[in-house]
């Protein structure tokens, strides 16, 4: 770790100190920074996507965009992901880019797919991350190692498990410790071993894996994840622990939530199981000093310490609860925003049918420019977003108030709801920069997001990093 975060910290000092920044800079600083903490690369490939539209370099900012998917995926932003991947197919791929699209492209649908696997929606998602797995094939060299692991991708799309770890085993026996695929090579063949039974095959892949992404300073790996598991399932409960332990706080420092869903399914069992089993021991050494008095000061140091490791333990139950409901909230907001929307359309779809059958044509008329349904609707989204947002931001008013001056703060109209300006400022934290968008989002013109922007730094302390400082919100340092 801190080998790489001294990488990290002297490419910051050259973008501080050129005149002139190159997105290629913040494209480094994003791919060294992204193992540390998804939400950091995220920013810093944002500002190589503002730099390369700054020098008119379109396929710059096409790779910056790129970049930013594939740490989408690690903050579990999916839709956010899905939406700017087929923007970018929408708008036409670079040449130079396409080998880097596929490969993210790839990895989205096959992540989003393991999440339904063994549901009717595995498919859906499957079928697109194989189509892409193949398109990326294409791009690359068939003797490199990337085309290699690629073609198992393929088979494990496929659902031939024989071929895929046999294509695994070949790229194992060859590939060196040193290469950047090395620990997904062994995470995916000691994983496959986990699933199909014969975790004590998997172990030494995963343990390969687990120290390969320790040296190198990766919060974003799954191998000690995995490899947790099948420990706890040769019932090695102990290292079991210790290691989700460890791997769920650094997924929670690397901003890793899709690592922290892994975390949350494996983790509880192996918590409660040791809790028994040392429940058991405790009576058992409860018997002993009764019977032995003379040893009861070493035995008093060993209850307190078991003490605090069930606070550790609580703690940490607590840290999974909480990433549980935010995970819930935010799937039923979602369902809220989406039910709330059909049961609009259904309405109006019925509305107009009464009105047309019954020859009502301009009241009809009159109702659409009124802007009531529209208005109605707006209404709904707003409440729905600023509830989810503020849950995932609680204090951001309060961090934008610190921001502004001392006489220009912010009041909202009421507890728990965002002002038009501070909705504009939410975009630009949850990084939506494309301001027709966000003029569409909240029911105004363009020349509104640009003048609420220009009024928001008008206001600021710092007007020249005012942006910036609003990306720092809710970053885990």
């Amino acid at each position: 770790m801190a080998v790489r975060q001294h990488k990290v910290d002297s490419v910051k000092r050259i973008i501080k100190t050129d005149s002139v920044v190159s997105f290629k800079d913040y494209l480094t600083l994003g791919d060294l920074i992204g193992p540390i903490n998804a939400d950091s690369a995220i920013v810093a490939f944002s500002l190589g996507y503002d730099a390369a539209i700054g020098a008119n370099d379109s396929a710059g900012a096409q790779r910056c965009m790129i970049s930013r998917i594939t740490e989408l995926r690690k903050l579990n932003s999916t839709p956010e992901a899905v939406r700017d991947m087929m923007a970018i197919s929408r708008f036409g791929i670079y040449d130079e880019n396409k080998e880097m699209y596929y490969r993210a492209s790839r990895d989205m649908y096959y992540t989003i797919a393991e999440i339904f696997e063994g549901t009717a929606m595995y498919d859906n998602y499957m079928r697109p991350g194989l189509e892409f797995a193949r398109k990326y094939q294409a791009c690359l060299d068939p003797e490199s190692y990337a085309a290699k692991l690629n073609v198992a991708m393929i088979y494990y799309a496929q659902g031939n498990d024989v071929m895929f770890l046999a294509t695994l085993m070949d790229i194992a026996n060859e590939i060196p410790e040193e290469h950047p695929l090395y620990s997904m090579v062994m995470t995916a063949i000691g994983g496959r071993y986990v699933i199909i039974g014969k975790p004590e095959e998997g172990i030494p892949y995963l343990a390969k894996a687990a120290i390969q992404e320790v040296r190198t300073g990766d919060r974003q790996g799954t191998a000690l994840i995995r490899l947790g598991t099948a420990l706890y399932e040769l019932n090695d409960l102990v290292r079991a622990h210790n290691y989700l332990a460890i791997a769920l706080e650094q997924s929670v420092a690397g901003g890793a939530k899709t690592n922290s869903m892994m975390i949350s399914s494996a983790f509880m069992p192996v918590s409660n199981e040791l809790r028994g089993q040392e429940q058991t021991r405790l009576l058992l050494l409860i018997g002993l000093v009764i019977s032995l008095g003379i040893g009861i000061v070493l035995l008093w140091r060993l209850y307190s310490g078991k003490k605090r490791r069930a606070l550790e333990l609580e703690r940490i139950k607590q840290q999974l609860a909480v990433a549980n409901m935010s995970k819930e909230a935010y799937i039923a907001d979602f369902m809220n925003l989406s039910s709330s929307f059909m049961e609009g359309l259904e309405e109006f779809n019925r509305i107009c049918k009464r009105k047309i059958t019954a020859g009502q044509i301009d009241d009809l008329l009159n109702m659409i420019k009124s802007g009531k349904f529209i208005e109605e609707q707006r209404g709904k989204f707003d409440d729905i977003f600023d509830d989810s947002f503020l849950a995932l931001y609680p204090t951001f008013i309060e961090d934008v108030n610190k921001l502004l001056l001392p006489d220009k703060q912010i009041v909202t109209p009421a507890k728990n709801v965002l002002s038009t300006e501070l909705r504009v400022l939410a975009f630009t934290r949850l990084g939506v920069d494309d301001t027709a968008r966000v003029a569409r989002f909240l029911g105004v013109t363009l020349n509104t997001i640009y003048t609420y922007r220009n009024k928001l730094r008008n206001k600021a302390i710092s007007r020249e990093t005012f942006d910036a400082d609003v990306m720092k919100i809710g970053l885990i340092d």
